[in-house]
């Protein structure tokens, strides 16, 4: 008996851009229009570089999927029937809530002999795991750039003074606890930082990006 041919696919080309996050942070890559959206997540953080799997939410044509719903099981990006420049919503990690917004750039025939996923291009590095979202990611930068003054106790205490004498007319605001929770969430900036090491936010490699996702699907290969 003779095998079945392997199935047509389209290639989609998707640019995924990281919302509430700068400098930028994008990436244009390759994917078959038959992965399903379980897939295309695991190939997402491929790309990054992350390694935790904090589930995702694929929004797209008024409906959400994500990876705790059943009927996201078997879910292919071409049941979507996406068309040129069309948008989608998809949340990478739903602990911190990294929103992409992907956009359909081309849509192109399928080569049976390369249906491996591929990144064609990007800019910026992807935040570290875990630090909080964009807007911990954002706290992060900030703290890296203008250095440890900006967490330094007498720094804190000299900005609640201010903003002390600005906001005299309201007495039920408690300065002290104030400038306690600030002081505590730089000092969580801090340790993240000291987990992550310098952020290089500018950085973009698309031959190591390529090499994650080569070794990603030589696992699915061998689990085969």
């Amino acid at each position: 008996m003779r095998n079945a041919p392997p199935t047509p696919y389209k290639r989609l080309i998707l640019r995924a851009v990281l919302n509430d996050v700068s400098p930028i942070v994008a990436r244009v890559f390759s994917i078959p229009d038959d992965v399903e959206i379980t897939e295309l997540h695991d190939v997402f953080l491929s790309m990054l570089g992350w390694q935790h799997d904090f589930g995702f939410i694929v929004r797209v044509h008024g409906q959400e999927f994500n990876s705790y719903q059943r009927r996201s099981r078997g879910k292919r990006l071409r049941d979507f029937q996406l068309r040129r420049q069309e948008k989608f919503l998809y949340i990478c990690n739903t602990l911190d809530l990294w929103e992409w917004e992907l956009r359909v750039l081309d849509i192109q025939d399928g080569n049976a002999d390369e249906r491996d996923p591929e990144c064609l291009d990007g800019r910026g590095a992807a935040p570290p795991e875990s630090c909080g979202g964009p807007r911990g990611y954002r706290l992060m930068l900030a703290r890296q750039e203008a250095g440890p003054q900006l967490s330094d106790p007498a720094t804190i205490a000299a900005s609640m003074k201010v903003l002390a004498q600005v906001y005299s007319d309201e007495p039920d605001i408690d300065w002290q606890f104030f400038a306690e929770a600030v002081t505590t969430g730089w000092k969580s900036v801090e340790e993240r930082l000291a987990r992550s090491g310098p952020l290089t936010p500018m950085r973009f490699s698309r031959k190591e990006t390529n090499e994650r996702l080569a070794s990603l699907m030589e696992q699915r290969r061998w689990w085969r």
